[in-house]
This record gives C-alpha cells, sequence and structure tokens, in this order.
C-alpha cells in the first residue's frame, strides 16, 4: 500500500474519532467542554449518555445528533479493538491489518474462543454500525452541523481494562496507522467536519456493515477448526482433534507455523452458504454506500466557506494539505456509475481465463463478451470455495454475456489520480 494510501487510512479511521464541539449551539456552548473531556478520558459511554440526553429535550439538536453518530462509530471501534484484545487476535499483530489498524497491545493470557464467539463479534460490530448510520441519517444536513476538535486529544480504551493509556490515544492510533517512524513531528489534527461530511461517515459505516454481511453469510468452521490458530492462539475446534496438538507450548518455529497455517487456510477456503440473505443485505449496503457518496460530493461542492475542511472542493484548501481538482471529483463520479452498474448488473466483471495470459500480452477486453454478473453473485449465492472462483470454474454459475466493465475506465482513472487511486478512493468514500 503506498504512503497515500495508509496516510489516508490512518486518517480515515481517525474521522471516527472526531469533531464534538459546535460553537455556534447553544449545546455545544453548554456541553461541548464538559464531552471533549469524556472523550479525552476514553468515556465514550458517558459521552454517548450526554448527547442523548441533550438530543431527548431538544430533537432538533442536529449538531448533537452528528457527534452522537459519531461518538457510536468510535465506540463500536473500540468495542472491536476490545474484543481482538481479549481472544489475542494476531497475537498483538491486528496492527498490520490495512483497514483495522490498531496499536491493540499483547494480550499475554487471552481467552478461548469458539468460531460461534467470533461470528458474534461481526454481529455485534454491524448491529452498532447500524445504529450509529440511523442516528446520522436523522441530522438535518441543511442545519449548521459543523463540528470541530483536536483529533490527537482524543483516547479509546482498546484493551478494556478501564484506562486510557498513551498507547491509546489518537496519536498512536495515527502513528500506527501510518506506519509512522518513532518520533516523527506530530501533524496539526485540529480539523472541522460540516454537512458534506454527515453522508462521508454514512457510507463507511455501510461499507463495513457490507463487509460483515459477507463475512456471516458464509460458514468459515472447518476453517477456523484446523487452522484457527493462525489467527486466535486459543481457538476451541467444534470437534476434538486426535493426536498430537498441532502445536507445543513454547515451542520454536513460530513463524513458520504461520506460513504453514496460512497455506492450510487458502486450502480450507470453501465456504458452504450459511445465511444467504446476508449477500443481498451487503449489495444493499454497497449501493447505499454509493448513494451517500454522491450526496456527499454534491454538498461538498457547494460549499463556499473555506475552514479547516476534510474533503475540499477545488475551491477549498484541506487539512491533508492534498490538492483536489474538478476532473478528480468528475472522476470518482464515474467511479460511482461504474460500480453501481455492476452491482446492478447493467455491466459484467470480464471473465478472467478469457482474457488474463501469464506467458504473453493479455488478450484485448471487448465492449461485450463474457463476464460476471455481481447482482447475481450476491442475489444468489452458493457455496465459495475461493481457489475454483480463481480458476473459474467456482464463477461459472454467474458467468453470462453481456456488456463488460472495461479494463481502460479504471487504467485512466489511475492516471488521474497519479497512481494513487486506492488512496483517494478511500478518502472520497
Amino acid at each position: 500500500m503506498s504512503l497515500l494510501a495508509r496516510w489516508i487510512v490512518g486518517l480515515s479511521l481517525g474521522f471516527c474519532l472526531c469533531a464534538i464541539k459546535g460553537p455556534q449551539q447553544s449545546w455545544a456552548e453548554d456541553i461541548s467542554p464538559k464531552l471533549a473531556e469524556f472523550l479525552k478520558q476514553g468515556q465514550l459511554a458517558a459521552a454517548e449518555k450526554s448527547l442523548a440526553e441533550t438530543i431527548a429535550q431538544d430533537p432538533q439538536q442536529h449538531q448533537a445528533r452528528f457527534a452522537l453518530g459519531v461518538v457510536e462509530v468510535l465506540s463500536a471501534i473500540e468495542h472491536l479493538g476490545q474484543d481482538q484484545y481479549r481472544y489475542g487476535a494476531l497475537s498483538g499483530r491486528v496492527r498490520d491489518l490495512p483497514v483495522f489498524r490498531l496499536p491493540v497491545p499483547v494480550n499475554p493470557n487471552p481467552e478461548p474462543v469458539t468460531y460461534e464467539q467470533v461470528r458474534q463479534i461481526f454481529a455485534d460490530l454491524q448491529t452498532r454500525l447500524v445504529a450509529a448510520e440511523a442516528e446520522l441519517a436523522k441530522v438535518d444536513v441543511q442545519a449548521d452541523v459543523k463540528l470541530s476538535i483536536d483529533l490527537a486529544s482524543i483516547r479509546i480504551d482498546l484493551n478494556g481494562d478501564g484506562q486510557v493509556e498513551d498507547s491509546e490515544s489518537f496519536a498512536a492510533i495515527f502513528s500506527v496507522a501510518n506506519r509512522q517512524r518513532a518520533g516523527a513531528a506530530a501533524r496539526d489534527m485540529q480539523v472541522k467536519f460540516d454537512g458534506g461530511d454527515v453522508p462521508w461517515l454514512r457510507g463507511y459505516c455501510h461499507f463495513l456493515c457490507a463487509v460483515c454481511d459477507v463475512v456471516l453469510a458464509y460458514d468459515h468452521q472447518q476453517m477456523f477448526d484446523l487452522a484457527g490458530q493462525w489467527i486466535y492462539p486459543k481457538h476451541v475446534s467444534s470437534q476434538p482433534i486426535a493426536g498430537e496438538p498441532l502445536d507445543i507450548e513454547g515451542g520454536n518455529g513460530g513463524f513458520d507455523r504461520e506460513i504453514l497455517d496460512a497455506i492450510a487456510a487458502i486450502h480450507l477456503a470453501d465456504f458452504p452458504v450459511r445465511e444467504p440473505q446476508r449477500m443481498a443485505s451487503a449489495r444493499g449496503h454497497l449501493l447505499a454506500m454509493i448513494r451517500t457518496s454522491r450526496e456527499s460530493w454534491v454538498r461538498i461542492q457547494a460549499e463556499t466557506d473555506d475552514d479547516q475542511e476534510w474533503l475540499p472542493n477545488p475551491r477549498q484548501t484541506g487539512v491533508l494539505q492534498i490538492p483536489v481538482t474538478q476532473e478528480m471529483i468528475d472522476g470518482w463520479r464515474g467511479v460511482l456509475v461504474e460500480m453501481e452498474d455492476l452491482l446492478e448488473g447493467r455491466k459484467l466483471v470480464p471473465f478472467w481465463r478469457d482474457h488474463v495470459r501469464f506467458l504473453g500480452p493479455m488478450n484485448p477486453v471487448l465492449q461485450e463478451g463474457r463476464g460476471i454478473n455481481l447482482k447475481r453473485f450476491f442475489e444468489e449465492p452458493t457455496e465459495f470455495d475461493l481457489v475454483l472462483f480463481i480458476q473459474g470454474s467456482g464463477a461459472l454459475p454467474y458467468v453470462e454475456r453481456g456488456q463488460l466493465s472495461h479494463p481502460e475506465t479504471w487504467r485512466n482513472l489511475q492516471r488521474l489520480f497519479r497512481g494513487q487511486f486506492f488512496g483517494f478512493a478511500v478518502w472520497f468514500n
């Protein structure tokens, strides 16, 4: 992942730790200093209670409602970190993950975990994100909903011990998310968010809900039973395994074992469908993400101020100091159209066996031909075998002839975003 991509991922996570103060409203004048202290101390439950009471007294306090949605997203991330710590996920190496890169410490005594408990982690995360998105959807973005705070002052309790340490501050999260070298100069984290950022955050909730749905749609029990130790040190198999244990406590060769377990995990990536309705739900969340992204950019382009912007229009200067041109925005809108066409089945993903060659140039992709219908992939889920899907035979149930999504479209986007399309996509949402 490029430096820009890692930076944007880290700041995207940082938005979830953002902006509770709005100096233009009586709510902010009365409550925001106290709330800022709650967040500094990592007291999210107290922050949620305070905001909920404010909204109960005045349902038109849209800044408070925006803030509550943000805090609920933050709470979902905190609970995810605590679950990772409780079960010793990846022995503390969750900070190596591409999106959920958190500075979760190593748990010296992780709890045993079953596959059903792992599924519950994803179910709980989705439940919290759905609630946060529903709260954000009630925000009147026409009102003055600007929220500002110094992100570096925020702390969350990642290990669930009831305390917040320096290692659990946003500064530490930012450093880990961006693989920042020790002793690097601190960045200015004073950011102001507004009505255009409300649908932006809603879009991220929908995206993460879609990920949870895809995970929960399939049954990974066999992989968990035989290779679960790759992620969880004390995974509990659903069936007793005859013979000696795979690992002996205190033995050598930890890295080599990880390689062996990773190979086994690929071999076992053959998942029966468990909850098929979740795939349709995932598609719905992805389509909602596209709609909220469109709404976000309509509002951002209509802005006339220039005040510590998170996502700037071409007339503004964003806090990230990354210029955004009209050509980029138009290109992103084209991405949304292409993604929607794919999810609606109006265009097909080119069937790779017709084009990919290992010992020569790739065969050209025509305007029409064989391709994967993503709408049917989500609406008509079947057993998913990763190896056979890559080989092609596992994808045949969804192959049909029609208009293809052309690779040149995506190559043009790479040129438009200076080879940093993924990083901009994470930021733009």
